[in-house]
């Protein structure tokens, strides 16, 4: 599986982009190499949809050549259809035409209009699933990256230490060298306290460059005595038992990304809680007139959308707020995302109940409008 992760600030370039004939086509994908074929025909249906949309308005035909040749481009590209992911979302301009494969499994559809439709790029990036796991046992230590676009990888750690005795460099008597464990009781949760701070102190400095939690993968008594000394905030109270030397990085992977989806099921749990305490204080809000209003207003903090959602209206600054009718070539619910990324806010794309307040659209606001 093959996917392309964007960042915060491509999402924000593709928000407020806004021009005639923009093409944005959503596609579910099979990974599968040998559905290739399929989802070329498929795709390239697509486009003739969404081109055949602008022609019947009357955009002017030189920019629609152009957009659509990009797009049929794109169809003859034989790497990309070999290599896919669950979905393809494309944004497709006079100028030019850009791609991503995303590990998420959208609903197909296409829109033509003066934006471009970023709703579901964002479901990528509101829950990221990226984490680091720290396998640790007296006799080895890993620090496992795991992403959206990608598998558990070992991350190379200076200063590492590579065991429980490397740490203290001592030889163990009346042991064989290969099995590298302390002989005795004596000193042993002394050398455990000190192999944890060590082990902590090293991953330190890499941590503060991946994103996501920590997760541990440990047995007792060491799960136990690196919590009670680490300085990592981020480190789940879940964690991954047993001792991870006989777990590969691929099931470390498996087992971590359980952890994750308990965990943002977790968080969206207190943000629904917390969302009926804020609307209970005004300062959240779930009517469309009113989310409309606050996000012309700049005052969305958190925008909540269920991906489904295609209502009806037009954002107008002018007005302050939301036009019943809708325009042809504008989509509200992305026009509401734009401003509210360009307020700085956070735009979370969700599934149906996932919304708080039991609607379609809800928002969190800085300040009452």
């Amino acid at each position: 599986m093959h996917t392309d992760i964007p960042l915060r600030s491509e999402i924000e370039q593709l928000a407020h982009t806004e021009r005639p004939n923009l093409i944005t086509i959503v596609q579910r994908t099979s990974p599968v190499t040998t559905d290739a074929e399929a989802n070329r025909i498929t795709f390239g249906n697509l486009v003739g949809e969404a081109v055949a949309e602008h022609t019947k308005h009357g955009g002017d035909a030189a920019e629609i050549a152009a957009t659509e040749a990009g797009l049929r481009a794109l169809v003859d590209d034989t790497q990309l259809w070999r290599y896919l992911s669950h979905s393809l979302v494309v944004f497709a301009g006079p100028e030019r035409t850009v791609a991503y494969r995303l590990p998420n499994e959208l609903e197909t559809e296409w829109f033509a209009g003066n934006h471009f439709r970023v709703v579901p790029l964002l479901r990528t990036i509101t829950f990221a699933h990226d984490a680091t796991v720290l396998a640790l046992s007296q006799k080895g230590v890993r620090l496992i990256v795991i992403g959206p676009d990608h598998r558990g990888s070992e991350l190379p750690v200076p200063e590492l230490p590579s065991d429980l005795l490397d740490t203290f460099n001592v030889e163990d008597p009346g042991v064989d060298s290969h099995r590298r464990r302390l002989h005795g009781p004596e000193g042993h949760d002394a050398r455990l306290l000190g192999y944890a701070r060590a082990v902590d102190r090293a991953i330190a400095p890499v941590l503060r460059s991946t994103r996501g939690p920590l997760i541990l993968a440990s047995a007792q008594p060491l799960d136990s005595v690196f919590r009670s000394v680490t300085r990592n905030a981020k480190l789940l109270d879940a964690g991954i038992s047993g001792n991870p030397d006989n777990l590969s990085s691929t099931e470390i992977d498996a087992a971590a990304r359980e952890i994750l989806d308990a965990y943002y099921a977790d968080e969206l749990a207190e943000r629904q809680e917390e969302f009926g305490n804020l609307q209970a204080a005004g300062r959240a809000v779930t009517d469309l007139s009113d989310i409309a209003r606050a996000a012309v207003a700049g005052a969305i903090s958190t925008l909540y959308v269920d991906l489904d959602a295609h209502p009806e209206g037009t954002l107008d600054d002018q007005a302050g707020g939301l036009v019943a009718e809708s325009t042809p070539g504008y989509s509200l619910v992305d026009q509401l995302a734009s401003k509210v990324l360009a307020g700085g806010g956070r735009v979370l794309a969700l599934r149906g109940s996932e919304v708080p307040g039991g609607t379609q659209l809800a928002a969190e606001v800085r300040f009452s409008v």
